[in-house]
């Protein structure tokens, strides 16, 4: 067992080069190029202001090197294992580039009036080129070797926002962590009893009923229910019951932590928010419930006919102990399989959820990347939503192993 998860951990590495290079580089090929989306519209710049500002932020952000080039200088960053980088607020960085900004200002005009048929673009990767060849370095990006390959990795700079990524996913992560950590256990806990009770009636009223009721809960789009949660239940004209969005209340950093009675009921911070939670949970939890409980329900009735239930049953063993003793740990295989997913979810689990309840957590900041082609942000979530999907499939074996001693990785 143990050879097998260190084998299935060595794997990762090459799983996460394949997927992220895929990623980035269909990022970096596409249509609609980074800068297109950083520079103002075309009508708003001169051509030859436009093509100077092209040129700048091409250089400063690394994007005028080829695709593969930019991928493994991606890749260094956020490696725990490589090669540091200068970066431009660094002394020498700074230094560099005073000096190639007086060079450009010396020569610039002569090589426009030497070669009037460059372009601006061309003439400024002219004058790139003759940095580093009189050796100013060095430059933003450039590889340095004056420290030892072991670092801290770097997810980069979001282009859009113009700040590190690591703070941004810190400020979205708690709050998608929060939604799925009441959901999930919620979800499963609730699945796992109806699938049983289900099960255990088996073509019978409670069985029908129940089915036709999950089947229907399962088909409804969460992006109606939550129009409709919020529809009904938070609007003014209706009932009013619960907020509509965010995660708190305007006034909620002057309340006090936990509900007060003295002086007329006060919720506190805690109430406060899980009663912003309540709509948000529900649309999350209730097509997880409805497939869960099926799926517990289908693997359980297949697990109750086999012969050895049968022969618990001859032996006069009681219902209660067949099924919860006997059966359900192995009805647990399938539900294991599906429960790899969970730890993605936690990201991706709710993005259409906190865009209807205006929550700033994952899901959300996976579409606004996404629409601002902003690449070191998206790349950066993606590599975690690998990370997560690889080590649920990895604890997911070992549940089997728990779950079912038969189940053997050592050959």
């Amino acid at each position: 067992m143990v050879s097998y998860l260190i084998r299935r951990i060595l794997l990762f590495i090459p799983t996460m080069i394949g997927a992220t290079a895929i990623i980035f580089l269909l990022m970096a090929y596409a249509p609609i190029k980074i800068v297109d989306v950083l520079l103002p519209p075309g009508g708003d710049m001169k051509p030859g202001q436009r093509a100077v500002r092209e040129a700048y932020i091409e250089e400063r952000y690394g994007l005028d090197r080829p695709g593969y080039v930019q991928y493994f200088h991606w890749l260094n960053n956020i490696s725990p294992l490589g090669f540091h980088v200068w970066k431009r607020d660094d002394e020498p960085v700074r230094a560099a580039l005073a000096q190639r900004e007086k060079l450009f200002a010396e020569n610039l005009p002569k090589l426009k009036a030497a070669h009037l048929d460059w372009t601006e673009r061309t003439i400024r990767t002219r004058m790139r080129a003759m940095a580093r060849e009189q050796g100013i370095s060095p430059m933003p990006g450039d590889l340095r070797f004056d420290r030892l390959p072991f670092k801290w990795p770097d997810l980069g700079d979001s282009f859009v926002q113009s700040r590190p990524v690591g703070p941004i996913i810190r400020e979205a992560l708690p709050v998608t962590i929060i939604l799925q950590a009441i959901s999930l256990p919620l979800t499963i806990g609730i699945a796992l009893f109806s699938g049983i009770w289900a099960a255990r009636y088996r073509g019978k009223k409670q069985d029908v009923v129940g089915g036709t009721f999950l089947l229907a809960l399962y088909s409804i789009p969460v992006i109606w229910v939550g129009v409709m949660l919020i529809g009904y239940l938070g609007n003014v004209e209706f009932i009013k019951a619960f907020p509509v969005g965010e995660l708190h209340s305007i006034n909620a950093d002057t309340m006090t932590f936990l509900p007060r009675v003295a002086g007329g009921f006060k919720p506190g911070y805690l109430l406060d928010t899980a009663w912003h939670l309540i709509l948000p949970i529900i649309c999350i939890s209730y097509g997880g419930f409805a497939f869960y409980s099926k799926l517990t329900r289908t693997s359980l009735l297949e697990t109750l006919g086999s012969d050895y239930v049968r022969t618990a049953r001859a032996k006069g063993l009681s219902e209660n102990v067949v099924v919860y003793r006997h059966a359900l740990r192995n009805s647990l295989l399938p539900l294991i399989t599906v429960a790899a997913s969970f730890l993605p979810a936690i990201i991706t689990g709710s993005i259409v959820v906190e865009t209807i309840f205006s929550l700033n957590g994952m899901g959300k900041l996976v579409v606004f990347s996404l629409l601002a082609n902003d690449r070191e942000l998206f790349l950066s979530i993606s590599t975690i939503i690998l990370i997560l999907e690889l080590v649920g499939f990895l604890l997911a074996d070992v549940a089997y192993v728990v779950a079912d001693p038969r189940v053997s990785y050592d050959a």
